[in-house]
């Protein structure tokens, strides 16, 4: 026991190297892909299609489309650079993939995608990680589409995009939104015509501020926060939201 104790104490000549080596990670699976470029609205894969092949976003935004029976269509999510798209339990895509804007991305196939995750005790604990996160944005977007009215459901985007944009500690104070009113609306379950009313209110109160067709200043990012939350909140100047003193003052 001594000897094996003192053993593992000597600084080890593999373990250096093995430390110096580059671990391996889920994203790196794609970086010596070929690079595929899709114009504004081209579908990359179509609901029903075998799950062939896993997808890296190198730039860009996809949508996830689904047709309903009545003909009409929900957009069950959207993934940004640095995201993974095509995994899934079942071996059909689950809905169309289409960009939103021109999108950038690398393609791996599905087999070669588990048997690297299968073979790397380094890969499957962030496969697992990236499982749960998926997990909990799907029971995010659950209560969001059932809980939320149409202001928090808007703020809550405009929230999450900041957050993209920088971090969860610091989120940015300008973003862009690319996806157009319609998408907007279909992912979060309203009409064109509240989701533009919505925006517009925001403008107006000065929680948000259009400096671009896609590009938008947070001035009131404590506010867009309490909206989202549904809480009743006070603007960043300790004063009561503008419809809330308009009411009063009638």
């Amino acid at each position: 026991m001594l000897v094996s104790n003192a053993v593992s104490r000597q600084p080890s000549r593999f373990a250096v190297i093995a430390n110096d080596r580059p671990q391996p990670s889920l994203l790196g699976l794609f970086s010596q892909l070929p690079l595929e470029t899709f114009e504004r609205g081209a579908t990359i894969c179509r609901e029903g299609d075998p799950a062939t092949h896993v997808f890296k976003i190198v730039s860009g935004i996809l949508r996830v489309v689904k047709v309903l029976g009545d003909g009409s269509r929900v957009i069950t999510g959207f993934f940004y650079p640095g995201e993974i798209f095509g995994i899934s339990a079942s071996e059909y895509y689950l809905g169309d993939a289409e960009a939103v804007c021109e999108v950038k991305l690398r393609r791996l196939g599905r087999n070669r995608f588990r048997q690297a995750v299968d073979g790397s005790e380094a890969l499957r604990p962030q496969f697992v990680d990236w499982l749960c996160r998926e997990m909990a944005s799907a029971q995010a977007r659950t209560v969001l589409l059932a809980r939320k009215n149409a202001e928090e459901r808007v703020c809550d985007l405009l929230l999450a995009l900041t957050r993209r944009a920088g971090n969860e500690a610091e989120p940015a104070h300008v973003i862009e939104i690319p996806m157009s009113r319609v998408d907007m609306a279909d992912y979060l379950g309203l009409t064109i015509e509240t989701v533009s009313r919505t925006m517009t209110s925001l403008i107006n109160r000065g929680v948000i501020r259009a400096i671009a067709r896609y590009r938008f200043a947070i001035c009131q990012p404590a506010l867009l926060r309490s909206l989202a939350e549904g809480i009743d909140a006070y603007d960043d100047r300790g004063r009561a939201p503008l419809d809330r003193r308009v009411g009063r003052s009638h």
